[in-house]
């Protein structure tokens, strides 16, 4: 009886020491496939947060802090588009933008690229007008990490990005239509042009000035060019050019004015020398053109007694938009640092025009970009 006792506990015991070693056995593979899964799972997350670059843009740009330069604060549309700058960057990448303003002097934002790393700025987006002077200002601040595109002018041999305004192109077509309004209705009168703004100045050159006269030229081949005065001490100066030029040249006919300031001394000239007139949209003495176009220049473009007829329009938030985009595509890669050339990035630009652009078309740009509420 013993002997079957034990034989039976001996059997009970190796029962139960192959279920165990069958529980264990089967239990590994499951933990495995758990592990694995885990793995399989990190993976795929991974691959998938670096797919989704809005969502990781997001998170990087927390934390950044952007130098916001302009020419000159006093003037509306760089008001309006620092402030649109300020808001977008917080609204879609939780960024903080500071207002770098230049105060129309170059030594002054010369100056303020010193202060890029100073006051601890992850970003700066640049509007300078003595590149030489501000290069080793920016390879300081390159060589310490921070982010840089230039606006509006280039500073060649550095490679960073500039973001321009379409202005060649607006500034051609306000030149051609000009010229086509000109000959309408004085067929007899040959087109005589004269452009006031910033004669050494490069890219008012390139941007306003040359393609200008291409447009007239396009219409006509044998137009007279005056040539760019420089206007650059501002609407006095402007004005003086204006008494100056209709008493030596009163044959002019076609005038660009190559900023909203400026345009203010012209116009002011014009009126003063009993110029400036139109009747009911037909020219009379001349037609003006600007760049800015704002709320005042509003009231001349769509008088049809004035002579002032078109202006470039420089959209605040298409601007900065465009601006602050600029940077994150650096930092996240899709636009070189520092490339071969200065890769341009087109910011779009508006031909803002009496015989092409309704007054209402236009009130609507106007409110949309500098949020006015004009009717």
């Amino acid at each position: 009886m013993r002997k079957k006792v034990k034989w039976f506990s001996t059997v009970v015991l190796c029962v139960a020491m192959l279920a165990t070693m069958s529980f264990l056995g089967c239990s590994s593979p499951a933990a495995s496939e758990t592990t694995a899964s885990k793995a399989e799972t990190a993976t795929t997350t991974e691959a998938t947060t670096g797919a989704e670059t809005t969502a990781a843009e997001t998170t990087v740009a927390k934390a950044m802090k952007i130098a916001y330069f302009v020419s000159d604060l006093s003037n509306v549309f760089h008001q309006a588009q620092f402030a649109e700058g300020k808001k977008y960057a917080a609204e879609k990448y939780g960024a903080e933008v500071f207002a770098f303003d230049g105060k129309s002097d170059s030594n002054v934002m010369t100056q303020n690229i010193d202060q890029i790393v100073v006051q601890g700025m992850d970003m700066a987006t640049l509007h300078i007008w003595d590149q030489e002077a501000a290069k080793p200002g920016i390879k300081d601040a390159l060589d310490k990490g921070v982010v840089i595109a230039c606006f509006f002018s280039p500073c060649p041999g550095t490679g960073i990005p500039v973001v321009r305004s379409d202005e060649p192109g607006v500034s051609k077509e306000m030149g051609k239509q000009m010229a086509e309004q000109w000959k309408a209705a004085h067929p007899d009168k040959p087109v005589v042009m004269v452009q006031l703004g910033w004669p050494d100045n490069v890219d008012v050159k390139s941007g306003r000035t040359d393609p200008f006269v291409e447009g007239v030229l396009s219409v006509d081949p044998e137009a007279t060019d005056l040539g760019c005065q420089d206007a650059s001490k501002g609407p006095d100066a402007a004005k003086q050019i204006i008494l100056d030029l209709v008493t030596t040249h009163p044959e002019v006919n076609l005038i660009y004015s190559q900023a909203s300031n400026l345009t203010v001394g012209t116009m002011a000239g014009l009126k003063q020398a009993g110029r400036g007139k139109f009747d009911n949209g037909k020219p009379l003495t001349e037609i003006v053109c600007s760049v800015d176009f704002d709320e005042v220049e509003m009231k001349e473009v769509y008088d049809p007694n004035s002579s002032l007829k078109l202006s470039l329009g420089l959209p605040p938030k298409d601007t900065a938009h465009t601006r602050i985009d600029s940077l994150f595509d650096i930092l996240n890669g899709k636009i070189k640092q520092i490339g071969s050339t200065e890769e341009i990035i087109w910011a779009p630009a508006y031909c803002i025009s009496y015989w092409t652009m309704g007054r209402d078309d236009a009130v609507k740009w106007l409110n949309e970009q500098f949020g006015t509420s004009i009717q």
